[in-house]
């Protein structure tokens, strides 16, 4: 499948228009697109919107986060007759507003995730460098250990040195 640039798309409309003795079917064939999407093209041409506009019920409507977040919040204490109205007067489909939802919360979850995870990993190099701490301890006590247990050794074989 093949994307045609939004210019071309105007030259194929343009010449659909401007057509004079073919037909709308020809012209699609000729430029292999087809005809429903072609009259969808004249359509949203004519109506002076972008001829990519879709506005098919499995399209997605490019909204920011902060818009998505608005119609959420609008949204929330309707019923479903309004909510439909809500709907249609802004152009949205009621699965896209569970979509959202379930995005945001999805977002929300993994960022309590991450936030977990980089305390964890914090707290294991803080563990980590515990036990090395530790067993540097332990070893320097059982240093100091051994000599004490030479010394007394050696002044019970020696006896007690006098200057000390």
């Amino acid at each position: 499948m093949r994307h045609l640039t939004e210019e071309a798309k105007k030259v194929i409309v343009e010449k659909a228009l401007n057509r004079k003795d073919q037909s709308i079917a020809e012209i699609a064939n000729i430029h292999n697109v087809g005809l429903s999407t072609l009259w969808r093209w004249i359509r949203n041409y004519k109506a002076g919107k972008n001829i990519t506009t879709n506005n098919a019920p499995g399209s997605t409507i490019r909204l920011t986060k902060s818009e998505q977040l608005e119609h959420l919040l609008a949204t929330v204490s309707l019923d479903e007759a309004r909510l439909g109205s809500y709907c249609r007067e802004h152009g949205l489909y009621s699965f896209q507003l569970q979509q959202w939802k379930d995005e945001f919360m999805l977002q929300d979850n993994n960022q309590k995730k991450q936030k977990i995870q980089s305390e964890v990993k914090a707290l294991r190099a803080e563990n980590k460098l515990l036990k090395q701490d530790l067993q540097r301890k332990n070893k320097a006590l059982a240093e100091t250990t051994a000599l004490l247990v030479l010394k007394k050794k050696a002044n019970l074989i020696f006896g007690e040195s006098k200057d000390v």
